[in-house]
């Protein structure tokens, strides 16, 4: 986390606070102005990770692929009957 290596223990503690305090019905404008500003310096948001430089993507997910039978057959694993066919008997004399 960038919080770590920047050393803003603190700083997130005084966020973590201040949202508790912006969170009561009788809160400031005030004091929800700072708990804002406190989010951009904190890179809490999109924009301000955007104006930081962070590149933010979703996972790109795996393609699927639809496959008929006989690529399915093809993709198959030998049985081990088969697999030991293509084994050389390394241990009898001829």
């Amino acid at each position: 986390m960038v919080w770590e290596e920047q050393s803003s223990h603190r700083q997130v503690a005084m966020h973590v606070r201040t949202s508790v305090e912006a969170e009561d019905a009788g809160a400031s404008a005030s004091l929800r102005s700072l708990l804002l500003r406190q989010e951009n310096a904190l890179l809490l948001n999109h924009q301000a990770l955007l104006s930081a430089g962070f590149r933010i993507t979703t996972q790109a997910q795996a393609p699927t692929v639809s496959s008929s039978k006989p690529a399915a057959a093809r993709r198959q694993v030998p049985s081990s009957r088969g697999r030991l066919r293509a084994v050389e008997d390394v241990g009898s004399e001829e």
